[in-house]
């Protein structure tokens, strides 16, 4: 099966790995802020620095995570390699708290991961 992308809930019963097996039978992985995937470029900060509305913010932050990824400008932390990358997150679903059909940092952790 090919990992997918999971909308988080805070709907009261919400159970990410039963989510995750019923959509395609593999377990997942919260790649949200504030853990070691999430997107270190915050749309609320792209927001200040560029004065984009909203969803076009929402895009540039995951254009520069995947810019940042690829070693082309700096955060405010650490970037994994690669192979830490598909160590950790190959195989997996991946799930974070951006609204479905809206660009996500996911994506970008997917193809890395499973290329």
């Amino acid at each position: 099966m090919k990992p997918a992308r999971i909308v988080l809930s805070r709907k009261a019963g919400f159970d990410l790995q039963a989510v995750s097996h019923a959509l395609n039978g593999l377990p997942a992985q919260t790649v949200a802020r504030p853990g070691r995937w999430g997107n270190p470029f915050t749309i609320a900060a792209v927001m200040a620095e560029t004065g984009l509305e909203r969803d076009a913010a929402q895009a540039e932050a995951v254009a520069r995570h995947a810019r940042w990824l690829a070693g082309e400008i700096e955060a405010n932390r650490p970037r994994p390699s690669q192979a830490e990358i598909r160590t950790a997150l190959s195989g997996k679903n991946l799930a974070c708290w951006c609204r479905s059909g809206t660009p996500c940092h996911v994506q970008t952790l997917l193809a890395l991961a499973n290329d």
